[in-house]
């Protein structure tokens, strides 16, 4: 594949939290990311990963953005591309929440999670988190623009705490 011109695969990965992985039925283990992805390093094939921040639900995104970000150290993924979980009715996991079997994370934990994940990761990547699913841009590199980052994201937590993102999500109409 190389050899064609293939590269900077997409991994929707999501997690590196097994019990988030179990929790989404992603059908694998954290250990089967590193055991895959580490292929392509060996073959010098670029890939993107990607985290799904606030997929832990509430109250486990540092936690999930731990473990998440040691399974990425292992690695050596060109790019990490962060989105957040937006729910939408008649959903499995929208019909989990009306049972009260998942709460979702708010947007101050969601913020708190991907600072946290920015802080972690520790292999040089691009990071980028400019969906639909967030307010602002973020992206930089990493480790260089760590400090800038998360002095962003400090300001997008400030500003979920102080009620300013709380329509946010609910404008989220579609991806």
């Amino acid at each position: 594949l190389a050899e064609l011109g293939y590269s900077n695969f997409y991994f929707g990965n999501e997690s590196g939290d097994d019990a988030v992985l179990a929790r989404m039925h992603k059908g694998y283990e954290a250990e089967e990311i590193v055991r895959q992805l580490s292929k392509l390093d060996e073959a010098g094939m670029p890939y993107i990963m990607n985290f799904l921040g606030g997929l832990g639900g509430h109250g486990y995104g540092l936690d999930h953005a731990c473990k998440t970000a040691a399974i990425i150290n292992r690695l050596h993924p060109t790019m990490v591309y962060a989105s957040e979980l937006t729910l939408f009715p008649n959903t499995p996991l929208s019909k989990d929440v009306s049972a009260g079997l998942f709460a979702e994370a708010t947007e101050e934990e969601r913020f708190i999670e991907l600072r946290e994940l920015v802080s972690l990761i520790e292999v040089p990547t691009v990071f980028k988190a400019e969906h639909v699913t967030l307010p602002e841009p973020i992206r930089g590199r990493l480790p260089e623009d760590r400090a800038r980052l998360l002095v962003q994201l400090n300001r997008l937590v400030e500003d979920a705490r102080a009620g300013k993102l709380d329509r946010f999500r609910s404008m989220v109409v579609g991806l």
